[in-house]
């Protein structure tokens, strides 16, 4: 899943969360040939879906770091979220046209929260 902008006004999608959510996490350059451009780091996320607390996973962000890509031309997201294990919590049809919500713990601030309501 890329973070978007959705309903956020005047933010850079292709910086704002590389750069300012999640600029403090330890992003570290792809060593696959081809794809030394990508950046990826690891970030614990509490999982809550329609107020059920499922818990705390681990999960890996990519960032597209180059500047003369079409997606960075066009404005696109380049900051991406794998799901891994939480997929099957998240990959299901009851939870479309629901609102996903993401956030730092304010009591843990190395912990972010995804919600979806």
């Amino acid at each position: 899943m890329f973070f978007t902008k959705a309903q956020m006004a005047d933010i850079d999608q292709r910086h704002y969360f590389r750069e300012e959510v999640f600029g403090a996490l330890n992003w570290v350059h792809d060593t696959a040939p081809g794809k030394e451009h990508l950046e990826r780091a690891r970030c614990n996320f509490r999982i809550v879906i329609k107020d059920v607390n499922y818990g705390v996973f681990e999960m890996q962000l990519t960032h597209d770091s180059r500047i003369d890509s079409p997606a960075y031309e066009q404005n696109n997201s380049l900051t991406q979220l794998h799901w891994g294990e939480v997929r099957q919590l998240v990959a299901r049809e009851d939870l479309l046209e629901r609102t996903l919500y993401l956030y730092r713990d304010e009591a843990q601030p190395d912990l972010f929260v995804i919600e979806i309501d």
